[in-house]
């Protein structure tokens, strides 16, 4: 274990924040990708102890493709040195459900200003949209219903009990996405649903979930996912 990184205050801080918070997955990686903590979220969805986590790598605990993207995330993160910040993404928890997650990223710095690692911050954002407000509950929980409608705003609005401008700042302020984003990724989602529990071609899965053609639900699912439909069949 790195003794400098894990000593870091701000190592001390992150790790007294987000140690007991289940709805947070908090972790430290140093500089060569090797956890050297994880919180209870973190393991939780994993389905793994501590010390199962500690010590290993996000390839060896995700997988090559799912590794990739969050490898790259890490790249550009310390290359710039600028934090990734409230980037949405669609997660598979132990238990094999779907869940969203806003993930932030930043380099820690040591007492001589040199980066020694990356602290990694996920919030599930499914208590949080239960409880900031029931009509966008309604909403997501219509869509899900009828995924493959050509929904409109003012359709959400009606069913959320509130006006179009003040659905889109509740979207916005829960979320950090407008309604017609919030809509496309709950497409991506029921996609990837089919996509690990069917065997229907990519072709079928993308009329069922609403999407124009195959060509724009494989350029969306790769932009939010990391990775195309076919990589995401075989991670699954």
């Amino acid at each position: 274990m790195d003794v400098e990184l894990i000593q870091n205050q701000s190592v001390v801080l992150f790790r007294q924040l987000v140690g007991g918070v289940p709805q947070i997955m908090g972790s430290i990686k140093d500089l060569h990708d090797h956890h050297v903590y994880a919180n209870e979220g973190f393991c939780a969805r994993l389905g793994l102890k501590a010390s199962e986590v500690h010590g290993r790598t996000v390839r060896e605990l995700f997988g090559d493709e799912l590794a990739d993207s969050y490898l790259a995330q890490d790249e550009l993160v310390l290359k710039t040195g600028r934090p990734l910040q409230n980037h949405l993404e669609l997660i598979v928890r132990a238990d094999g459900q779907l869940g969203w997650y806003v993930t932030s990223k930043s380099v820690l710095i040591s007492a001589t200003g040199e980066p020694i690692g990356i602290a990694v911050l996920s919030v599930d954002l499914h208590a949080q949209v239960n409880s900031a407000h029931a009509g966008l509950a309604r909403v997501i929980a219509a869509i899900r219903g009828r995924i493959d409608e050509p929904w409109r705003v003012a359709q959400m609005a009606e069913i959320a009990g509130v006006s179009s401008p003040s659905l889109e700042r509740l979207a916005r302020r829960t979320l950090g996405l407008p309604p017609q984003q919030l809509l496309q990724r709950l497409r991506l989602e029921h996609a990837a649903s089919m996509i690990t529990h069917t065997s229907q071609s990519m072709g079928d899965i993308a009329a069922a979930c609403g999407f124009y053609d195959q060509s724009s639900f494989t350029r969306q699912f790769r932009k939010v996912l990391g990775l195309t439909p076919g990589a995401y069949r075989r991670v699954g």
